[in-house]
């Protein structure tokens, strides 16, 4: 189950993610993506493979889901 909310460092990083233009992320942002996922979701630390996009971009849609 998921946590409510992101805390402030967090939110402030999501701000900053979401205002990317590209449709590519780095691997920093890959690592702080699943850092975040695996906290607010309760899970272990696991860092989908840059072969897989769509397992990032449901990270990125749960994330999302917490940004509101």
């Amino acid at each position: 189950m998921a946590k409510k909310t992101l805390n402030e460092s967090d939110y402030q990083y999501w701000t900053k993610f979401k205002t990317n233009t590209t449709n590519r992320i780095n691997n920093a942002e890959l690592k702080r993506i699943s850092k975040m996922h695996s906290f607010y979701f309760d899970h272990k630390y696991n860092e989908p493979c840059t072969c897989n996009p769509k397992a990032i971009q449901a990270y990125i849609n749960d994330l999302n889901k917490l940004y509101l």
